[in-house]
């Protein structure tokens, strides 16, 4: 009895034994699995945090993203509102362009440019000059046909005068002194003569026929006045006639008749007023003139 009650206890004991060994086994089993479960449910939670992070920062890139193709959307616009704009203006400025262009034609063709005026040509009338012609320079000796002729002093484009439509052009003046050899013409004049040439062109610058004679002009020295000879001033007295747009070319001799050229040296000119042929209505004043030989 004994034995068997102590195999009993033994037995137990072994059961015992063998249950807490299998408690521990179980226990510890049940920690590992405790401990592989917390480290997956660690594990899970790292990666849904990592995942967490992720999708912030897709988001944030997302975001980022979205924010610069917002402001590259609307830099784009704004660029094509700059091109667009452009060529409206460059289409405006033309368009304002060829509406002015085409107003300029429209005036143009209502409005036709005024012609040109035209200048009138001018008739050149070279009157004869006369036997006592002497042309050359201060202190020339002359042979003509009518004789021996030295230029005591000449002088050149002196002076130009207006009055109305009348300009007189005093081309030069001259002191002569000579030898007439010439039968006819000694016989009127006598042997040695002295005398001033005159030299002028007239212009007639009206429209309508003018009465100016220059021949008529009188020139005064100190106390002495003289007037143009009718006999070798070319065709005598008819230069007054002057017919609109001509230039008449006269010479004039104004004769000393006792006096001695050497002794004249100031010379004052008075013309007479030029008149309206068809009115005798003066057009203008008499015309003065002054020149001196010394030191010509």
């Amino acid at each position: 009895m004994k034995k068997r009650s102590i195999i009993s206890l033994i037995v137990f004991a072994g059961i015992l034994a063998a249950c807490g060994d299998q408690e521990a086994e179980s226990l510890s089993a049940t920690n590992y699995e405790s401990k592989i479960f917390a480290t997956d449910q660690k594990e899970s939670l790292d990666l849904q945090e990592t995942g967490n992070e992720e999708e912030e920062n897709k988001e944030e890139s997302n975001e980022a993203t979205e924010v610069e193709s917002t402001q590259e959307t609307e830099e784009n616009v704004a660029t094509k509102k700059e091109v667009k704009e452009e060529p409206e203006e460059n289409s405006t400025s033309e368009a304002v362009e060829k509406e002015s262009e085409t107003e300029e034609e429209i005036e143009s063709k209502e409005e036709p440019e005024p012609e040109p005026e035209q200048k009138p040509t001018y008739e050149t009338i070279h009157h004869t000059r006369g036997a006592l012609t002497v042309d050359g320079s201060t202190g020339s000796t002359v042979q003509t046909d009518a004789g021996t002729f030295t230029v005591e002093a000449s002088l050149k484009n002196i002076q130009t005068l207006q009055s109305g439509p009348i300009q007189v052009q005093i081309k030069s003046a001259s002191k002569i002194s000579g030898e007439i050899t010439e039968p006819s013409l000694a016989g009127v004049a006598g042997e040695n003569v002295g005398y001033i040439q005159l030299d002028a062109i007239v212009t007639n610058s009206s429209e309508d026929s003018v009465l100016f004679y220059l021949d008529n002009t009188r020139l005064d020295s100190g106390s002495q006045s003289f007037y143009a000879n009718e006999m070798f001033s070319g065709s005598g007295r008819g230069y007054g006639d002057l017919q609109p747009y001509t230039e008449h070319h006269i010479t004039l001799f104004y004769m000393m008749d006792g006096a001695n050229v050497g002794d004249i040296y100031s010379i004052y000119g008075l013309t007479d007023a030029p008149t309206d042929q068809a009115s005798g209505a003066t057009l203008g004043d008499p015309m003065k003139f002054q020149f001196s030989f010394t030191g010509a």
